[in-house]
């Protein structure tokens, strides 16, 4: 890869959202320090960027390298803008963020960044899920998970899942379906199974299942990446969440969801 420029997207953090998140003056600092270091080596190296902040990003040019600088959850909302192009997350909020995603710090920018140049390292490849939603197949597709469940936190969701040749219906607080990426991550923490990173298989999880009179027969579990995983909701309220509260996409009575692998999986520069 001959990097020549790159597209940087930074998480903006003004002091009233700031003040919301509790992100004090020293994360800010340390954010916009790492910025500001990126820039000067970028400039060092003789490649030249475009900088934009992550809430202005619409498309992603056919550039050799997108560079995020915030945390995990910048590194996901960008994915979704990103074909072919290889991610390379930047951690700048010290441990206010996980920075699972993100392989370089401010500390060691100018190294990794030097490795990019001189074509030392080389992108890993994480698989991701696209979702087809009554028929339509959606922009985003899934780096970490997918939620079914009612708009509101409080109330059960029916529906009817399928694995593969297994139908059933269930009512439950909702079901997760995971990437092996996301499959760490609050799946793991519900009880689902956590799949190694380079994983094709994909993970499920029904959350808090209500069966008073017999048992569910598909709770949890991985499956092949061609298994058909489906969801016809049952509830008015029915919403899915991609890759968090971020994008949410409304799922009433009747919408038909399949999850199934993308054929496009992300490239990203890891540690």
């Amino acid at each position: 890869m001959k990097l020549n420029r790159v597209l940087v997207v930074y998480k903006q953090v003004g002091k009233a959202a700031a003040a919301r998140r509790g992100t004090d003056r020293v994360g800010m600092g340390a954010h916009l320090r790492t910025l500001d270091a990126l820039y000067d080596i970028l400039k060092a190296l003789g490649v030249h960027f475009t900088a934009i902040p992550l809430s202005q990003l619409k498309t992603v040019d056919d550039v050799p390298l997108v560079i995020t600088v915030g945390g995990d959850g910048t590194v996901l909302a960008t994915s979704h803008f990103v074909r072919r192009q290889p991610i390379l997350g930047v951690k700048s909020f010290g441990q206010q963020s996980v920075g699972f995603f993100c392989a370089a710090t401010r500390e060691s920018l100018g190294i990794y960044m030097r490795g990019l140049v001189h074509g030392l390292r080389r992108p890993r490849r994480l698989n991701r899920l696209e979702v087809v939603m009554n028929g339509q197949r959606l922009r985003e597709l899934i780096l970490n998970d997918a939620l079914f469940a009612h708009a509101s936190p409080a109330a059960i969701s029916d529906y009817r899942f399928a694995v593969g040749r297994r139908t059933e219906i269930q009512r439950s607080s909702g079901v997760w379906v995971s990437t092996a990426a996301g499959s760490t991550a609050a799946l793991a923490a519900g009880g689902g199974h956590p799949l190694p990173l380079d994983s094709a298989r994909v993970a499920y999880l029904v959350r808090e299942p209500y069966a008073p009179e017999r048992p569910y027969r598909v709770i949890r579990g991985v499956v092949g990446p061609r298994t058909r995983i489906a969801i016809e909701s049952l509830i008015p309220q029915g919403t899915l969440s991609i890759d968090g509260a971020g994008i949410q996409y409304p799922a009433p009575e009747g919408t038909r969801i399949v999850i199934r692998q993308a054929r496009q999986p992300l490239w990203i520069y890891w540690r």
